[in-house]
C-alpha cells in the first residue's frame, strides 16, 4: 500500500533535519571546542571531533536517517537524487516535487535549530556549519576555484549514488551502512577540500542563516553546492541503473 503524502513529507522532512542538524552542528561543535590563540593542549581539545570525527558523525547520521526514511519515501534525504530519479523516469514530478520540498525545508528548520543552539559568535566564525570552497586549497579565488570544488562534489557524490543504487537490495540496513560508510570517506578526503556536502538541503539550510546574518557572498559558491551534487548523482544512478541489474534480478 503507498504512503499517503503526508506520511511520505513528514518523514522526509525529519530525515532531512537530522541530517543537517548533526552535520552541520558537528563543524559548529568543532568551532567551540577550539581555542582561541592557544596552541597548547587544552581542556576543550579533548571534546574536539576534527575531521574524523565530522565525518564520523555523518556517516553515521546519514546511515541511520537513510535506513529510517528510505524505505517508505525512496528520496534518500537528497535533492540531487530525487532529479536523477524523476530525470530517469523512476519517480513523477508530483512525488518529486513533494520530495523537494519536504528536504529543503527539513534543511531550513535544522538551521534554525542551530540558531538557537550555538551563540552567534560559534556560528559566526563555523560559518553557520555551511559548506565552503576551502580558499587555503587553491591559489586563486576564481571560476577555476568554483570549477575544481563542482568536479569534487561530482565525484564524491558519484561514489555515494552509485554505492546506494548499485547494492541496493531492499535491506535498509545494508543500505544505511552502505551510504553511511561512503559517506564517511567522501567527508574525510572531501571536508578540507569543499566541506563534502554531497547533497543540496545540507547546503542551503545553513547557508541562508549564514547569508541572512552576515552578506550575500554565503551564496559564492552556489554552482558547487547545486551543479555538483545534481551532476554526480546523474552520473551514479546511470551507472548504477545501466551496469547493475535491478534488485528482483540479482
Amino acid at each position: 500500500m503507498e504512503p499517503k503524502p503526508w506520511r511520505v513529507f513528514t518523514i522526509e522532512l525529519i530525515g532531512v533535519f537530522g541530517l543537517v542538524l548533526f552535520s552541520a552542528g558537528l563543524v559548529c561543535i568543532n568551532q567551540t571546542t577550539t581555542p582561541a590563540g592557544q596552541t597548547a593542549p587544552a581542556v576543550l581539545t579533548s571534546h574536539q571531533p576534527g575531521v574524523v570525527g565530522i565525518a564520523l558523525g555523518h556517516g553515521l547520521i546519514l546511515a541511520a536517517m537513510l535506513a529510517l526514511s528510505a524505505p517508505v519515501t525512496g528520496g534518500y534525504l537528497n535533492p540531487a537524487i530525487v532529479v536523477m530519479l524523476w530525470v530517469m523516469g523512476r519517480i513523477d514530478s508530483r512525488r518529486a516535487i513533494l520530495l523537494i520540498a519536504a528536504q529543503l525545508l527539513g534543511s531550513i528548520l535544522a538551521a534554525l535549530c542551530l540558531q538557537v543552539t550555538f551563540a552567534s559568535t560559534v556560528l559566526q566564525s563555523a560559518h553557520f556549519g555551511a559548506p565552503h570552497v576551502n580558499p587555503l586549497v587553491y591559489a586563486e579565488p576564481d571560476y577555476s576555484m568554483l570549477i575544481a570544488g563542482a568536479l569534487i562534489e561530482v565525484v564524491l557524490t558519484f561514489f555515494l549514488v552509485f554505492a546506494i543504487f548499485a547494492l541496493a537490495t531492499g535491506d535498509t540496513l545494508r543500505l544505511g551502512i552502505i551510504a553511511g560508510m561512503i559517506a564517511t570517506a567522501c567527508a574525510l578526503f572531501g571536508y578540507p577540500l569543499t566541506g563534502a556536502a554531497l547533497n543540496p538541503a545540507r547546503w542551503l539550510g545553513p547557508t541562508l542563516l549564514e547569508a541572512f546574518h552576515t552578506t550575500s557572498a554565503a551564496w559564492n559558491h552556489s554552482v558547487v553546492y547545486l551543479a555538483g551534487p545534481i551532476l554526480g548523482a546523474l552520473a551514479g544512478g546511470l551507472a548504477a541503473f545501466k551496469l547493475y541489474p535491478p534488485p528482483e534480478t540479482k
